[in-house]
């Protein structure tokens, strides 16, 4: 049976230490974690087998297939787990955190209020099996076994997009002084001689400290190249800031790389641009540099469905914002007061009638520092269908989470459905991510909060992808 959790510090100290944040310092932070456990060698039992669960025939595999990918020398995580030593020197802590369902991180949860029909493709989470196996291996002195026993290791999970076709960095570096949130986007020339279909997009941050999040646009027209600089910038809020870009991918912290199903891509015709829109966060230090890179993946054969991203949220116009808990004199607002523990935010949308079944593919949430959890689902004749919930919001791990199902079995949304969003929000300082933010700002005390970009404002916002077919 499991021993009871002995957990080290707080949430975020957690994930920093065992999450892929690429936070060196946490091991400055804890000190020398080799005490959390007392490993020994091999442990034979009176028959001459080696003691089980153990490191080579028990624990690697699941470590390698899990953890390896951002645990591993020079990778994202602060610390690797590819070798007995270093893992066993952490092995107590590796059970907390898998107990918790920490890591490996994963958001997208099923609770009593969401069942969602399908299920999500790459889906990170250990099985209850594999949680036991590791709570077994701690107990019994995390021992190593006999490396001729060695049971063989599956390849590592890999965080890069695969069949790469291009890549393309910012034409210049970007300062980001101290003081205010900066928004700027950068417009680049792919020098597309033809119409291509994107199946894959990733940024490649070239400064997490400061790059809060990324969105990716295609721009059909080039209008992005009347209105940068010299430089390729030009400054926007929040989107692409021309006409007729559309979404074709984001990068916030924890992101893996946009892919679209088989059969589905992303229009990049001929002449098209690429945006990429950032919204950088200063640090509170010196100034930073970054200049950013986004790998594509595309093909020129056309695909049988053309895919659509989008943003949905931040209660646009054609948008309802439902009456909150804490609204001002009865009027529907979005606030959120400064103290509040458990404050929510609800909005819907009604989808327009003429909108015949498209296939939903892909579906991520939104929010800043002060979220908590946030929950999208449809109301359709009478019924709740619930997309995904985040039930523990972690804003430095966000993602887009991929519907495991061909196109044709995908969920559908259609005309006449109600969306809506609840997002829940803890702005008091019982809330350890608002504690960093506050201190990022050289506040020790809670603010009122308003809809807006900035880490110190809030958000409600869905990203979704649909799948249509090509008649074209």
């Amino acid at each position: 049976m499991r021993s009871p959790l002995r957990l080290v510090g707080s949430l975020p100290l957690l994930l920093g230490l065992v999450g892929c944040t690429g936070d060196s310092k946490a091991d400055d932070e804890v000190g020398d974690a080799s005490d959390s456990t007392d490993a020994s060698d091999t442990a034979d039992t009176d028959t001459g087998e080696p003691l089980r669960p153990n490191w080579h025939q028990d624990i690697a595999p699941i470590v390698t297939a899990n953890c390896v990918g951002c645990h591993v020398q020079d990778g994202i995580a602060p610390f690797a787990l590819d070798e007995y030593s270093s893992a066993a020197a952490w092995a107590t802590l590796i059970d907390e955190v898998v107990a918790e369902g920490l890591m490996p991180p994963w958001g997208a949860i099923e609770t009593d209020e969401c069942q969602p029909d399908h299920t999500w493709r790459n889906d990170l989470r250990l099985s209850d099996a594999d949680k036991q196996t590791i709570a077994d291996w701690v107990e019994f002195g995390a021992i190593e076994g006999d490396p001729a026993l060695a049971a063989p290791l599956p390849e590592p999970p890999s965080l890069d997009l695969a069949d790469t076709t291009a890549t393309f960095i910012n034409p210049s570096p970007f300062s980001v002084e101290p003081g205010d949130d900066t928004f700027i986007c950068y417009s680049i020339d792919p020098e597309l001689a033809e119409d291509v279909w994107v199946t894959g997009v990733q940024m490649v941050p070239d400064n997490q400290k400061v790059v809060h999040h990324v969105l990716i646009y295609a721009d059909p027209n080039a209008n992005s190249a009347a209105v940068a600089g010299p430089d390729g910038s030009y400054p926007c809020f929040g989107t692409a800031g021309v006409d007729d870009a559309s979404l074709i991918g984001t990068w916030v912290p924890g992101a893996v790389p946009t892919e679209t199903p088989d059969d589905v891509g992303l229009p990049l015709p001929a002449g098209s641009r690429i945006i990429l829109a950032y919204h950088y966060h200063p640090t509170g230090g010196p100034a930073e540099i970054d200049q950013s890179s986004v790998a594509l993946r595309w093909t020129a054969d056309p695909p049988a469905y053309v895919g659509l991203m989008d943003l949905v949220g931040n209660i646009p116009a054609g948008a309802d914002l439902l009456p909150g808990p804490n609204d001002p004199g009865g009027i529907s607002l979005f606030w959120i007061p400064a103290g509040v523990e458990d404050h929510t935010e609800t909005m819907q949308f009604r989808l327009p009638d003429a909108l015949p079944p498209v296939d939903l593919f892909t579906v991520g949430n939104h929010m800043h520092y002060i979220g908590r959890d946030m929950k999208a689902w449809i109301e359709r004749d009478g019924q709740a269908i619930c997309l995904i919930q985040t039930p523990s919001w972690d804003f430095n791990w966000q993602r887009v989470y991929n519907i495991d199902a061909e196109v044709g079995s995908l969920p559908k949304v259609q005309g006449g459905d109600l969306l809506k969003l609840r997002c829940t929000y803890d702005n008091s300082l019982n809330n350890p991510f608002l504690l960093e933010a506050l201190a990022e700002q050289g506040l020790s005390e809670p603010i009122d909060v308003t809809l807006g970009e900035a880490s110190l404002d809030e958000m409600c916002l869905l990203i979704y992808g649909l799948a249509y077919p090509n008649f074209f």
